[in-house]
Formats: structure tokens, C-alpha cells, sequence
């Protein structure tokens, strides 16, 4: 059984807030899935080339 998790940028879909959700997506045997962590992130916050948080950001 393979298995793994990553936190994702979801940029695909907006909240009604106007920022994307972070998500994490795990895949289990060849199937991806997405699981909300119910925490949105203003775009000047996320390190794109980093795919994680920029250390400015208080949001946690």
C-alpha cells in the first residue's frame, strides 16, 4: 500500500472570501483525494516556489 499527503495551494476554486483554500491531497493506491483544512490564504502569504507558507504570515 502507497501513501502519500501533501498541503496544496487550491487555486482552482475561491472562497467566498475571495482567497483559496489550502487542502490536503493524499494518494492511497493510485487514487487521489482532497480534504479541506477549513483555512484560507491571501496569495502575498503563500510561497509559490516553496509551495508553503511564507514566514510573514500569522495565520496559525
Amino acid at each position: 500500500m502507497n501513501f502519500t499527503a501533501n498541503v496544496v495551494y487550491y487555486t482552482s476554486k475561491t472562497l467566498a472570501n475571495g482567497e483559496p483554500p489550502l487542502m490536503i491531497r493524499y494518494c492511497k493506491d493510485g487514487k487521489k483525494k482532497y480534504k479541506s483544512l477549513g483555512i484560507s490564504v491571501n496569495p502575498q502569504f503563500w510561497n509559490f516556489e516553496k509551495n508553503k507558507l511564507k514566514t510573514s504570515c500569522r495565520i496559525l
